[in-house]
């Protein structure tokens, strides 16, 4: 069995910032929780386990809060837009009979460590999804992580197990823990040790392995001076550190891999969470139906085309991680690619030379190569054109081979 583990804020936060701010026509904010469905959509596309959950944090400190005051002090207030959308985004996991953990005084770490630790036990593989790299710790034969991070405009997400791990690290993934001990982690506010960066801490864990071997060995011939100097003056910011820093795998919470397996959404419940954030697509693509009792003139869906102008990076952006989703999209542009449109249902986007905002090359290039399923009319043409411009484009399907089949 596998199950696969969102963190629900770092992924959620992502496609807060990665998607522009939606709305609803009575002023719900809506564009985390639609960048969130697009996300989880690929994912569960490119890795189709067999259970899947999402774990949360609360507002309620911590028990690193408690044991330093100033862990995460520099942490910015959640954004009121965002804020807004968190108890929707659980309501539409609920409908999609999603389970999601929470928990006070634990954090949405704590609680992924907890799950990989229980899957180890039932010999369950577990597949950990993330923005941060906390998780890396965790990494072992039958836990690994998807990486979530931002390149060009797009959403990704790099894996890592314990061959890539060392790969990039060149030591064990459990280690990054005492790499954080070391050099702190401005993210968390997790001082480490003063003066010690990441450079002299990645070279001290693969010498040493350890901050206890390290203090152990602090006279070492391998240890210049100067760095044993500042060791020596943070031994104890290093050890607390290395607390803070240590995931949680024994968190007191209800859950058997079993109970995470995937279901069929609630079709009634998701369908009026979707039309309260008029997701008329989402409804679509899940393929839902109105529940009974439903009025004709509820049911009656009147198909309206949303055109959107392409005017920067940003709206680029936007609109590739919508059609990231989409079972195909429509692709149709002029001889020199100075006009493009991107038509998926009743959505079409048109970007032109003329009016963009940022590097236009760079736009052309992303959209004929980044990861959309995109159909054409004859594109051996449009495909030889973009090879003229340096562009190793791709296409999914073409309706004149189609139509000559």
């Amino acid at each position: 069995m596998k199950l696969m583990v969102l963190d629900g804020n770092s992924i959620v936060n992502r496609a807060f910032y990665g998607v522009r701010l939606l709305s609803t026509k009575d002023g719900l904010y809506t564009n985390a929780v639609f960048g969130f469905l697009n996300i989880l959509q690929k994912l569960l596309s490119e890795e189709n386990p067999d259970g899947l959950c999402v774990t949360f944090d609360l507002k309620a400190p911590t028990f690193r809060h408690l044991k330093y005051e100033g862990y995460k002090a520099q942490r910015k207030k959640m954004p009121e837009e965002l804020a807004v959308q968190m108890p929707v985004l659980k309501e539409v996991l609920e409908a999609m009979n999603i389970p999601y953990y929470q928990l006070e005084g634990y954090e949405a770490d704590d609680l992924i460590g907890t799950i990989s630790a229980r899957d180890e036990e039932q010999k369950v593989e577990t597949v950990i999804v993330t923005g941060d790299k906390d998780s890396f710790q965790l990494i072992d034969e039958r836990t690994y992580v998807r990486h979530v991070k931002s390149r060009m405009g797009q959403t990704e997400t790099k894996l890592y197990n314990n061959e890539t791990f060392f790969e990039e690290y060149g030591f064990e993934p459990k280690k990054i823990i005492d790499l954080k001990a070391l050099m702190g982690d401005s993210s968390d506010n997790i001082p480490g040790v003063a003066g010690i960066g990441e450079k002299t801490a990645m070279q001290l864990i693969r010498t040493f392995g350890t901050i206890e071997n390290l203090y152990e060995n602090i006279d070492s011939a391998d240890i210049k001076d100067s760095v044993r100097k500042k060791l020596s003056a943070g031994e104890e910011s290093a050890r607390m550190s290395y607390e803070l820093a240590t995931i949680v795998r024994d968190a007191p919470i209800d859950f058997s891999a079993e109970e995470n397996l995937i279901k069929e959404p609630d079709n009634d419940r998701l369908y009026s969470v979707f039309k309260k954030l008029e997701f008329n697509r989402m409804i679509e693509r899940y393929g839902l139906t109105p529940p009974d009792g439903t009025s004709e003139q509820e049911k009656t869906v009147t198909a309206v085309i949303e055109s959107r102008d392409i005017l920067s990076p940003e709206d680029l952006k936007s609109a590739l991680d919508y059609l990231a989703g989409a079972e195909f999209t429509a692709c149709a542009e002029n001889e020199d690619f100075t006009v493009i449109s991107l038509v998926n249902g009743c959505s079409v986007y048109n970007i032109s030379a003329d009016n963009f905002e940022g590097d236009y090359g760079e736009a052309v290039h992303l959209i004929y190569t980044c990861d959309i399923k995109r159909c054409g009319h004859n594109v051996k043409n449009t495909l030889r054109r973009l090879l003229d411009r340096g562009i190793e484009g791709s296409f999914y399907f073409d309706t004149a081979i189609a139509a000559y089949l």
